[in-house]
């Protein structure tokens, strides 16, 4: 790809994104995604024909640049799942306290868009959703947990559970419940692991 093409879809994908993220899907147009990116709108045209297709491709670009920022709340020196998945709610919380936070910009976007299941948005938000969850799993296997993929699931439940009903009640504290919740449910595993 042309080096020039390169920058544009860049900017478009910025554009784009910071938008939705900001205001929603429902409430962005064209006209606003290609005056943010610098763009004429047949600029824009050329490289998406609907803003169905823009966002799936604005989320998907997106997507590694957010798992990355997620995978720095990780602590390196977390030597067990307890302490990894501590670790990870603490950074969530640090996340969830920054000014103006309003969430997960995959989730919100995904939300409002909930009645249409194929939606390239929805697509792209369970695919980043998935990546997140698989990551996890990884983390926690190479932490000795016996069941990696079953307990990253669960604490994808209490982690999103938590961001969202932050979200609704600008109420940090159920983050804190996740911890909690969290630190239990890594003790009862503990528990089950060690009986005969």
């Amino acid at each position: 790809m042309p080096g020039s093409s390169a920058r544009t879809l860049q900017a478009i994908y910025g554009a784009a994104f910071r938008l939705f993220f900001k205001r929603g899907y429902t409430r962005v147009s064209m006209d606003e995604i290609a005056a943010e990116a610098g763009l004429t709108k047949r600029t824009l045209y050329y490289h998406f024909d609907s803003k169905d297709a823009l966002i799936g491709a604005a989320m998907d670009h997106q997507a590694d640049l957010s798992l990355a920022a997620i995978q720095t709340w990780s602590n390196p020196e977390a030597k067990t799942p307890e302490a990894f998945l501590d670790g990870m709610l603490a950074g969530a919380m640090a996340w969830s306290a920054t000014p103006d936070w309003t969430g997960s910009g995959f989730t919100r976007l995904s939300l409002e868009l909930a009645d249409l299941d194929g939606h390239p948005a929805r697509v792209a938000a369970r695919a980043h959703k998935d990546a997140i969850q698989r990551w996890i799993a990884q983390e926690l296997g190479a932490r000795g947990s016996p069941s990696p993929k079953t307990d990253a699931e669960t604490f994808c439940i209490l982690l999103e559970g938590a961001l969202v009903l932050t979200l609704i009640s600008g109420d940090t504290r159920f983050i804190g419940r996740a911890r909690e919740a969290a630190s239990q449910l890594s003790r009862r595993l503990s528990e089950r692991d060690r009986a005969p």
